[in-house]
């Protein structure tokens, strides 16, 4: 159960601390006060979302803690799984700062936001209009189905998802031979187009960078032409020549001069060389239009096959290579894929009946789901009610899609009145006929969720009178069971109720501020004279008292 649940800088609430009773809480108070504050702060430890609105104005962190006491075996179990100790009391931490950081913890340890959502999930169940806009979506209807008794249904499912990966896997072996039937013939015919145009291209080893290289020369035909001219011009000036002719006349006169004159003339035979090599490139060289536009378009070829199975010549001779040697596989693998093929029915023949069997163990549940819900309707003056849950009719094995949930698709049916067809959830029921049927399915799916807190967002929306106090009497008779924490406006509801909290809002420098007081016998009183519109008066303490009676002689025979 929640014994205490602390609160700081969460929207209007700046830092209460509540305590809880064992049996049935209301949260009770003007509309807009912070009453549901409180339990989005309580969502909010529990692993929800956060959202800095969520931060006080004027504080930059949020923080909430909540301490459970009586903790189930299930939640000690997760806690061993993550290494967390506990033996009666669980006390879990969580902040939200302006910065959007996050921290929880649990009895001292850190923990992750899914850890701290498992942990929610196994000790409270709650009841919002989210929850209502939820069941109204008919997808949700088998999950909602099968969250009734999951332990009876997760052998089947187990199996289902062995078989599904199973089959998936052998999907997957098909593929890399190339597929089935038509598949396996597209999949050769690409292959094979591939490989000619690669193979019809006869690339050569860096041919790419070859083409570049020539494409760069002839398209500057011109300007080596010239630039060559001028250097033989140059190398031919006869300048070194006089220059040694002068040096040979010195050394006569000067003996040190000699070794000047055999390194110019070393000089002389090599320009001589250069130049005569020069004469002989000037003389091949050539020009042609019709070589360049050829080469070009080979240089395209070659960019395109880069593009296609690239992105280097040596990556496109690596792709020939592995497509060549997926042709030979495809051609080769006729046995293969027969006993592939052989494999995938049998398993896919497993697989149904497999999702036959959960099919029976839903249809099974849902008898009993039905019978429930339409008792539990029974008790909050719905007798008339008609709930069904409709299956689809299944599929052959040929035309099924398999999932990890079986083949089944089902549908929320209801009827509210006498003569009337069920029809689809979410084109019948009313505002007040949901609260009803809200209240009915988390009642008989909470007996199954082994969930220790239940919460309640305005259950009662949309009754009143004799509705609303057998709505009240439903949740105190829950609260035998289940600690149940409430919003409400209805004073026959606050009347059954073990403990309630009063929340209002005042203002304090500026600054509005949600204070929640505990309400006595005759503050309670004059709450519930209040609620029938004549505050304090002796009319309406009177029907005030005789409601509460009304409510405790009631509560004493839930305790007999």
């Amino acid at each position: 159960m929640l014994k205490t649940l602390t609160i700081k800088n969460f929207a209007i609430i700046e830092n209460t601390s509540l305590s809880f009773h064992l049996g049935f809480n209301v949260l009770i108070g003007e509309t807009g006060a912070g009453k549901s504050i409180i339990l989005d702060a309580l969502n909010f430890v529990l692993g929800d979302k956060p959202s800095k609105d969520n931060i006080r104005h004027g504080s930059t962190e949020l923080i909430v803690k909540a301490v459970f006491e009586n903790v189930s075996n299930k939640v000690i179990e997760k806690l061993n799984e993550f290494q967390i100790e506990c033996d009666d009391i669980l006390i879990i931490s969580r902040s939200f700062n302006i910065e959007g950081k996050s921290t929880c913890s649990i009895n001292g340890e850190p923990v992750t936001v899914t850890m701290l959502k498992q942990i929610g999930n196994l000790i409270l169940d709650f009841y919002g209009q989210n929850e209502s806009v939820s069941i109204l979506n008919v997808k949700n209807h088998l999950k909602m189905l099968d969250s009734y008794k999951p332990d009876l249904l997760a052998c089947s499912k187990e199996k289902i998802s062995q078989l599904l990966q199973s089959y998936k896997d052998i999907e997957t072996q098909i593929k890399k031979i190339g597929g089935n039937g038509e598949d396996r013939e597209r999949t050769l015919d690409l292959l094979s187009y591939q490989i000619k145009e690669i193979e019809n291209a006869k690339i050569e080893k860096n041919e790419d960078e070859k083409l570049e290289e020539k494409i760069k020369t002839l398209s500057n035909f011109e300007k080596i032409s010239s630039s060559l001219n001028q250097c033989y011009n140059s190398l031919n000036n006869n300048e070194l020549q006089s220059a040694l002719y002068n040096l040979n006349i010195a050394q006569q006169y000067d003996s040190k001069l000699i070794q000047y004159n055999d390194r110019l003339n070393s000089c002389l035979i090599e320009i001589e060389d250069i130049s005569s090599s020069i004469k002989e490139y000037l003389s091949n060289l050539s020009f042609s239009e019709t070589e360049l536009d050829e080469i070009t378009e080979r240089q395209e070829q070659i960019k395109t096959l880069k593009k296609k199975y690239g992105p280097t010549l040596d990556d496109v001779s690596s792709f020939l290579n592995k497509i060549k040697e997926d042709y030979d596989n495809i051609l080769n693998s006729e046995e293969i894929l027969k006993n592939l093929l052989v494999n995938q029915n049998y398993i896919r023949h497993k697989l149904y009946n497999e999702c036959l069997v959960l099919h029976k163990l839903r249809l099974e549940l849902s008898k009993e789901i039905e019978k429930n819900v339409k008792d539990e309707l029974a008790s909050l003056g719905m007798k008339n009610t008609k709930f069904e849950i409709s299956f689809k009719q299944l599929k052959s094995e040929e035309e099924c899609n398999f999932t990890n949930n079986g083949i089944d698709e089902v549908e929320f049916l209801f009827s509210a009145n006498v003569g009337e067809q069920q029809k689809s959830l979410a084109k019948t029921i009313s505002g007040g006929e949901m609260s009803r049927f809200m209240l009915a399915v988390k009642n008989v799916f909470a007996h199954e969720n082994d969930v220790s807190l239940l919460v309640f967002d305005e259950i009662d929306s949309g009754v009143s009178g004799e509705i609303g106090y057998k709505v009240g009497q439903n949740l105190a008779m829950l609260s035998k069971h289940y600690q149940i924490i409430c919003i409400t406006h209805l004073a026959q509801v606050t009347a059954l109720a073990d403990k309630h909290i009063f929340i209002s809002k005042h203002v304090e420098n500026n600054q509005t501020k949600s204070i929640a007081k505990y309400l006595n016998e005759s503050e309670l009183l004059e709450y519930l004279s209040t609620l029938f519109g004549s505050k304090s008066s002796e009319i309406g303490l009177m029907h005030s008292k005789e409601l509460l009676n009304m409510a405790n002689e009631y509560k004493q025979t839930l305790n007999n």
